[in-house]
Formats: C-alpha cells, sequence, structure tokens
C-alpha cells in the first residue's frame, strides 16, 4: 500500500493526489486539505501517452484558504484575540463552554485567543453571535 507522502501513514482507502504550488503529491484522505486535490476527468481528451487529462478541482487547498482567511482578520481589526478572550470572560465563560455554544473544538477557541489562527466568516459570526453584547 502507498503511503501519505504529507504524514507518512499507509494509506487505506483511495490515495488522494493533490497539488501544493507546483508540487503534486499523493496524500491520505486527511492530509488532502493541505493542498488543492486533483480530479482525473475520463470524458476529458488524454495525453500521447493515453493518459487522462488532469483537472484541479475547484475546492480551495489550504494555502489559498489561509489567504483568504488573512483578508477576513484584516477586517476584523488588531488584537482581535485580545478582544475575543475579554468578550467571553465578561459573559462569564471557559473557552470549553464558549466551543460547546459554537460547535467548535475548545483549541480552535484557544488558537484564536491567542492569534495563532484567524477564525474563518462562520466561526466569526458564531462567536459574535455567542458574546454580541460583550464584544
Amino acid at each position: 500500500m502507498p503511503e501519505c507522502e504529507i504524514c507518512g501513514v499507509e494509506i487505506k482507502g483511495k490515495v488522494q493526489d493533490i497539488t501544493i504550488g507546483s508540487s503534486k503529491l499523493q496524500v491520505c484522505k486527511a492530509c488532502a486539505r493541505y493542498g488543492t486535490v486533483i480530479v482525473v476527468d475520463k470524458k476529458v481528451k488524454t495525453t500521447l501517452g493515453g493518459e487522462p487529462v488532469q483537472l484541479v478541482k475547484a475546492k480551495r487547498g489550504l494555502y489559498e484558504q489561509m489567504d483568504l482567511v488573512i483578508e477576513e482578520g484584516m477586517e476584523m481589526g488588531e488584537e482581535y484575540g485580545r478582544k475575543i478572550k475579554e468578550a467571553r470572560e465578561k459573559a462569564g465563560l471557559k473557552q470549553a463552554e464558549l466551543a460547546k455554544r459554537i460547535n467548535e473544538k475548545q483549541s480552535m477557541v484557544r488558537k484564536i485567543e491567542n492569534e495563532e489562527i484567524i477564525p474563518s466568516k462562520e466561526v466569526w459570526r458564531k462567536i459574535e453571535r455567542v458574546l454580541k453584547s460583550f464584544l
């Protein structure tokens, strides 16, 4: 069985072909999120060697998502993590309680508050909904 070229685990099931930059990798399903998934369309022309032409799936890869998230983060303003933490504390919630209310993991809330990650628009909306009177 093939091994994932990112995490090294033995791939059970379908191998995912992805691109990261100009590199093409064969990875497990879990690591496919780090790149852009390549799909083979059998109805498309073939190359001289008979190989089907590979098309890049419209799904965005991790790096493209990070670019979008960085742009979204600029809209949130400086020190968004500190603001969220202060609002959570004013609401009397622990990280685990906020995470449960927004249906996300506590580690995500911690990383957002420490500004290790920038929340997506969807997560940001959920946080605003819960902490709206404290933000």
